[in-house]
């Protein structure tokens, strides 16, 4: 059973120092889709293939709007407390876990900042965490009691679960990249705020059509 909250504004009391590098984690994430979407690999992970045309219009400026919200939009798992559990013997993983959105040498480094941000909210700031990456109370804990080698050596393996947030609703993705190609700061609000309250309500589907 999921914790039940009402999710906060999606502007107002936010800590600039703490959203800083959310946004920029942000960013690096949407510029790998993009470049992905760019690359004409047929192979190319479900969310790129589904939504190719829309990465590909999802310039410089378009990814700095998307990517100032006030959550990541990278999942790695910190819903599911069972995929820490095994983090913390990643060395067992199967060579097909490894391949995904992040096996590239940018997309590493992505996920590297990720981990290292989630370990050190799981260890200081535990609600701010349930907030800004969806993480719930047990994920938290294995989390924080993770030591830095296996979220370094995790991060190399960049297994197949470590996905874009929403991975599975392609329609959320569609808006959030057409109000920020659009340029319109009422759409990205809402497509923002939709988002939000899809971290505060994870058991529940995406509105809006399927992708």
């Amino acid at each position: 059973m999921h914790d039940d909250f009402s999710p906060p504004p999606v502007s107002g009391g936010w800590d600039s120092a703490l959203l800083a590098p959310v946004a920029e984690i942000n960013l690096q994430m949407l510029a790998c889709l993009r470049q992905l979407a760019l690359s004409h690999d047929a192979e190319a992970p479900r969310l790129v293939t589904l939504l190719r045309d829309d990465w590909r219009r999802l310039d410089a400026s378009a990814q700095r709007r998307v990517c100032a919200c006030p959550y990541l939009l990278l999942d790695a798992g910190f819903a599911q407390p069972e995929r820490w559990e095994r983090a913390s013997c990643p060395g067992v993983m199967d060579v097909a876990s490894r391949r995904g959105y992040f096996s590239g040498r940018d997309g590493v480094a992505l996920v590297r900042r990720t981990l290292l941000l989630a370990w050190h909210l799981a260890r200081a700031n535990r609600v701010t965490g349930r907030v800004i990456l969806g993480m719930n109370a047990l994920s938290a804990e294995r989390i924080a009691a993770a030591r830095l080698e296996d979220l370094e050596t995790l991060a190399e393996q960049a297994p197949g679960w470590i996905v874009p947030r929403w991975e599975a609703q392609p329609a959320v993705w569609r808006q959030l990249i057409d109000a920020g190609c659009r340029d319109q700061p009422l759409l990205l609000r809402q497509a923002q705020l939709r988002g939000l309250q899809l971290l505060a309500r994870p058991d529940r589907p995406a509105q809006g059509g399927q992708g």
